[in-house]
């Protein structure tokens, strides 16, 4: 074997190496961009804090999120893409609603879900050649990052959570893009299971789901998604609320969505431990039915997060759709679950003062 040889065999077995131990060379237009609080203060419990920073004008990748935070001290942390923030100040009180007021996210209210994290979600990490575009002409100009503090802030206690955004300027076969099925309306009061359901017709480009993530309060038992293609209903994702809300691997591998399917959610609440109705809205004792769908495609114009509102007193599936998976509303395969359906079963009430019997 001659030096060349020698060379060649041993530049392959570097690759090798390199391949099967997943390493990857690294990026010349790889960069990170971290976005922090500016250690602010909430004043109260259920405060909804925003702060916003520039992109560069270049058009820019996202292939992995890194959040900082706490379940201990937020709820959740979202991350939003914007022409113009809500406000210039470094942090500002920000609502859950997509209008213009100086309370909202967006100055125009149109609002690009960029990423989402709750209960300690771990890291995430876009597929090879997938990235959620920013920057340019997308009319992402400003990231913003909205926290849903847990409680009140004692003393001179501030918080610095946010996220860390692993880009490059490195164009991406693919773009990543979000569809979000969720209700409105109310819950009543002592139900084993009260289901909140959506349903629309897709008509747009072709896309193709990587994971999902379900978004609930403290009602929520499990949330499931679906495609529905000439009747024949087939699984996106199936999970518990009550579990870390990152994006999961969606059920079935190379799914495909295309114009003429139906896309559908559920969410199962349970509140046999409310005494009261519980409405949907921005606060812990409120709830929220979220199915959120991140997808790929390889459309090249800009995208724009697509949605599926329904009212949960006025829709159901059963009114427009034939069939029905039985396991729609199921724990069966998720993680936990003896766990989850104990947390939901109901406690005996406390005695109230103290009464003292006789006894024999």
């Amino acid at each position: 074997m001659d030096l060349m040889d020698m060379f060649l065999a041993l530049f392959v077995l570097v690759c090798d190496v390199f391949y099967t131990e997943g390493w990857i060379l690294q990026d010349p237009n790889a960069f990170t961009r971290t976005i922090r609080m500016p250690h602010v203060r909430a004043q109260k419990a259920d405060a909804l804090l925003c702060h916003a920073v520039k992109l560069n004008k270049r058009t820019a990748y996202i292939v992995k999120y890194e959040p900082h935070a706490s379940r201990t001290r937020a709820h959740h942390l979202m991350v939003y893409g914007c022409k113009v923030p809500g406000d210039r100040r470094p942090y500002w009180s920000c609502g859950e609603t997509s209008d213009r007021s100086e309370r909202s996210v967006c100055l125009d209210g149109d609002r690009q879900v960029v990423f989402a994290w709750a209960l300690d979600a771990p890291s995430m990490n876009l597929p090879d050649g997938v990235g959620f575009r920013v920057g340019g002409d997308t009319g992402i100009d400003y990231i913003v990052i909205q926290l849903h503090y847990v409680q009140r802030f004692p003393g001179y206690l501030t918080d610095d959570s946010g996220v860390t955004l692993h880009m490059t300027y490195t164009t991406q076969q693919k773009q990543a893009g979000f569809y979000v099925l969720a209700d409105t309306g109310y819950i009543p009061p002592q139900m084993q299971e009260f289901h909140m359901e959506s349903a629309c017709d897709y008509d747009s480009y072709s896309i193709f789901p990587i994971g999902y993530r379900t978004h609930s309060h403290n009602l929520g038992l499990v949330t499931s998604g679906y495609r529905i293609r000439d009747g024949q209903w087939t699984e996106i994702g199936r999970m518990s609320p009550q579990l870390p809300q990152t994006f999961y691997n969606i059920t079935t591998p190379h799914l495909s969505i295309r114009k003429g399917d139906i896309l559908a959610a559920r969410c199962t609440m349970n509140s046999m431990q409310r005494e009261e109705y519980t409405m949907m809205g921005a606060t812990n004792t409120d709830e929220m039915c979220n199915f959120y769908i991140l997808y790929y495609t390889y459309r090249k114009e800009n995208l724009k997060i697509q949605y599926c509102f329904r009212d949960a007193q006025h829709f159901k599936w059963a009114d427009y759709l034939e069939t029905v998976p039985d396991s729609a509303s199921s724990l069966a395969g998720i993680p936990h679950s003896d766990e989850i359906r104990d947390s939901f079963r109901p406690r005996l009430p406390r005695m109230r003062g103290r009464r003292h019997h006789a006894t024999m």
